[in-house]
């Protein structure tokens, strides 16, 4: 019995680091591999909730830059910038 509650709680923690850690591009490629098997079952509805998720995923909030409207223009070109009168005040002090 402890060796199953051991095994379930390893599982839903690896789920949950993977879940948090995995890359956009590759949740989105799952989703629609999983789109597509639902399909193939006939599994409707399950398809239409998949399919509809990685269409959300695939919005410009990620940064993924896939539609070049949020890529690096989108950031101000001086945002990380140090000017040499900032540097000069850092080094006397």
């Amino acid at each position: 019995m402890q060796e199953t509650i051991v095994a379930i709680i390893v599982a839903v923690a690896a789920w949950a680091v993977l879940r948090r850690y995995t890359p956009q591009p590759l949740r989105r490629a799952c989703r629609a591999g999983a789109a597509r098997i639902a399909r193939r079952l006939g599994w409707r509805s399950v398809e239409d909730k998949l399919a509809t998720r990685a269409e959300s995923d695939a919005s410009c909030a990620d940064g993924c830059g896939a539609c070049n409207g949020c890529g690096p223009s989108a950031v101000p070109k001086n945002r990380f910038t140090i000017s040499l009168d900032e540097l000069k005040q850092s080094q006397r002090r």
